[in-house]
């Protein structure tokens, strides 16, 4: 992936002008020190991959003309990441990677054990900029969704595919259970804990809602190495088998 790639919000078309401005605009110009002249290429987070040429900066905008464009379809099945909320630098490690490893969605939710129950708006953007930077540095052409929901008991049964980490004897091994599935073409979702895990009473709840309780190692991971680890499974499993 070339350095001098931009996230754009917009569809794009051959010979139009756009403008760069704000966070990116900032890193063309007083990061990357494009100048005008230069060809970038452009994402716009549905998929699609434009490259263009500069041909005016200002002090807080650069205007790009696009020369071409090519469109990608997205990934099948969409896989989901339901995370119990954690602290924030744990959070946002847990959003980076997941983008990185090709969740599409982010289910974020109160735990019993969460520390935090709730996000404030400016951590929500902050969210979505790691994502924006993510899918730059990762190649990826389409951006995650960031979605908040209620806590565990308030959710409807999974009508798709739905693992959760399960520290119980009942629990079976990750791979094992999802590798005869991997055929299947619906949603992925993978739940997640917070720092102390799942409660006893969210347990049930899962089991209840039709999620299949796995064990991902032998040694208890923490949250975001357990996010990490069951996208990675997941990946190999549907994606690169």
């Amino acid at each position: 992936m070339p350095a001098e790639r931009y996230f754009l919000d917009a569809t794009f078309q051959v010979d139009e002008p756009y403008e760069l401005t704000a966070a990116e605009f900032h890193h063309l110009s007083h990061v990357m020190r494009d100048k005008v002249g230069d060809t970038i290429e452009l994402i716009n987070g549905k998929g699609c991959l434009a490259t263009g040429v500069i041909t005016r900066i200002t002090k807080d905008k650069a205007i790009v003309i696009i020369e071409k464009f090519t469109q990608e379809e997205p990934i099948k099945p969409k896989l989901i990441l339901a995370q119990a909320i954690p602290k924030q630098n744990r959070l946002e490690t847990i959003i980076e990677k997941g983008t990185e490893l090709g969740v599409d969605e982010f289910w974020l939710f109160p735990g019993s054990s969460s520390l935090k129950k709730n996000l404030f708006p400016q951590q929500i953007e902050r969210m979505l900029a790691i994502t924006i930077a993510a899918i730059k540095q990762c190649g990826r052409l389409f951006l995650p969704t960031i979605h908040v929901l209620p806590s565990l008991e308030q959710w409807e049964k999974f009508s798709s595919l739905s693992f959760f980490g399960d520290l119980s004897a009942q629990a079976t091994p990750f791979h094992q259970a999802a590798k005869e599935m991997h055929k299947m073409q619906y949603p992925i979702i993978f739940i997640t804990g917070p720092e102390s895990g799942f409660s006893t009473a969210e347990v049930d709840t899962l089991y209840r809602l039709g999620s299949i309780g796995v064990i991902l190692h032998h040694n208890t991971l923490r949250t975001d190495t357990a996010a990490i680890a069951g996208l990675s499974i997941l990946n190999y499993l549907y994606f690169l088998t």
